[in-house]
């Protein structure tokens, strides 16, 4: 191996350490502007002071310090000079930002919650799942309660998680509007652009970092060198993988908003408007209508289905009362007997004295 002069040493150690610094700085970037650039010059600057009062100092070929001046460009003092390369933006990216305006504006996280009544229950569950499927979205989850509605009360319940195409939220919320009766509608807007920001520039640092430690990587020549370039890797690719998966997760919610849904079956829908005198009068008079209707259907259907229970109970009460009529019967035979007989001694008396 060929001999450097005392100039040409470079303390690969300190570029190590000064390479974790920048990947630290660059971490932080999304976070904060002023740390972003000069905050990694005066992190490798300070790097490199203290690699020059090291007494340990590994001598590598002249082929090896240029590439690692080439990579980290730094000038006779140690200053750092060079310039940070732009990554590129893959074409695919681009042309999802063009086509879909979210993706280029902001990141906004839409949740809307609904509690809505209907008279044709199974119906409606049926047009939310086909509107559902139809706009390209699907039912987080589903959970249907009760049985058909066949007394004045018990009625079905269900409610839906609903994950729908953002762009088609709002077709969505009116088709709803149309199909059933919304007695509370809320909404909540999440606006996650700067968290999004941040993830993607701790990302594109961590990606550059990871770059240029792979080709120091492949010009270092000593085992200790080598085992810190690859810890230093495997932190990469972790930190990478966690913000990619962040990155996804935010995707969807961006991308499908979520919609709470409430239904309840209902006979007479609940007013959301005001109403004038004459209508509440009316809408009054055809409830208790109703009911009063209701209360005779239900008095017949529980009389004819309770016509067993009914009968075995008429049948025990015809016994008891035979059973009360003999005793009755034989009791008073008894006692005009008894009568009979004191008669029958008075008289014998009367007839010997």
């Amino acid at each position: 191996m060929k001999k450097m002069s005392g100039k040409s040493l470079i303390v690969l150690p300190a570029v190590c350490l000064a390479v974790m610094l920048a990947g630290g700085c660059g971490g932080g970037a999304g976070s904060s502007a002023q740390n972003s650039w000069d905050g990694g010059r005066g992190a490798y600057a300070g790097a490199a002071d203290m690699a020059m009062a090291e007494t340990a100092v590994v001598e590598t070929t002249a082929e090896t310090a240029a590439a690692v001046s080439d990579a980290y460009a730094y000038d006779e003092e140690g200053t750092f000079g060079g310039a940070m390369p732009e990554m590129p933006v893959p074409a695919e990216e681009e042309a999802n930002s063009s086509e879909d305006g979210q993706r280029a504006g902001r990141k906004l996280i839409r949740t809307v919650g609904l509690t809505v009544e209907t008279t044709e229950f199974d119906t409606l569950l049926g047009n939310i799942r086909q509107t559902v499927e139809s706009d390209g979205g699907y039912i987080e989850q589903s959970d249907v309660q009760g049985s058909s509605m066949s007394s004045s009360d018990s009625s079905r319940y269900a409610y839906l998680t609903v994950r729908v195409p953002s762009q088609k939220l709002d077709e969505f919320l009116s088709k709803m509007a149309e199909q059933s009766n919304i007695t509370n509608r809320s909404e909540n807007v999440q606006d996650v652009t700067l968290q999004y920001t941040d993830v993607e520039s701790r990302k594109k640092s961590l990606t550059i970092e990871q770059e240029r430690l792979w080709e120091l990587l492949e010009q270092a020549d000593s085992v200790e060198s080598i085992i810190a370039l690859e810890s230093r890797l495997s932190e990469i690719r972790y930190q990478l993988e966690g913000f990619e998966s962040q990155l996804r997760t935010y995707d969807n919610q961006v991308d499908y908003s979520t919609v709470h849904i409430d239904i309840h079956e209902v006979k007479v829908f609940t007013p959301t408007d005001p109403d004038s005198v004459l209508t509440r009068i009316q809408k009054g008079f055809k409830r208790n209508l109703e009911g009063v209707g209701t209360g005779f259907v239900d008095l017949f259907v529980w009389f004819v289905s309770s016509l067993p229970v009914i009968a075995v109970f008429l049948v025990l009460l015809a016994a008891v009362l035979s059973v009360i009529f003999a005793l009755t019967r034989r009791g008073r035979k008894r006692s005009a007997g008894e009568k009979a007989e004191k008669k029958e001694k008075k008289t014998d008396s009367s007839e010997n004295g």
